[in-house]
């Protein structure tokens, strides 16, 4: 076990002095680049620690969860009916848009179920 705690320190260490100089890298670039820089490093410090079966089950169960227009119009027309009384154009407008998303939610749901 104590055999084990030096080559953790190592470890650390040697992960510190990366990240050091990884984050040198990423100062000395132009200060336009340097969030793409970082943003760029992060996504690669992600996917090195995600194994590769797991990235791609999560990419396609991110793609599964689209958001159906339906429940976008269902939001729509509450909040227009909970304005109605304040302020009746724009819960009108609201309305409107909260029956185009149930519409077109409900198109969509029907297509996808009647192959």
């Amino acid at each position: 076990m104590n055999a084990q705690r030096p080559l953790q320190q190592d470890s650390e260490q040697e992960i510190e002095r990366l990240v050091r100089e990884l984050g040198q890298i990423v100062r000395s670039a132009e200060p336009e680049k340097q969030e793409d820089l970082k943003e760029f490093a992060s996504t690669l410090v992600d996917q090195e620690f995600v194994p590769t079966g797991e990235s791609t089950r999560i990419a396609e169960r991110q793609e599964r969860r689209a958001m159906n227009p339906l429940a976008v119009g269902l939001g729509l027309l509450v909040l227009g009916a909970g304005l109605f009384m304040f302020v009746p154009a724009v819960a009108l407008v609201l309305g409107i848009l909260g029956l185009m998303g149930v519409g077109w939610g409900f198109g969509r749901s029907a297509k996808r179920n009647n192959p």
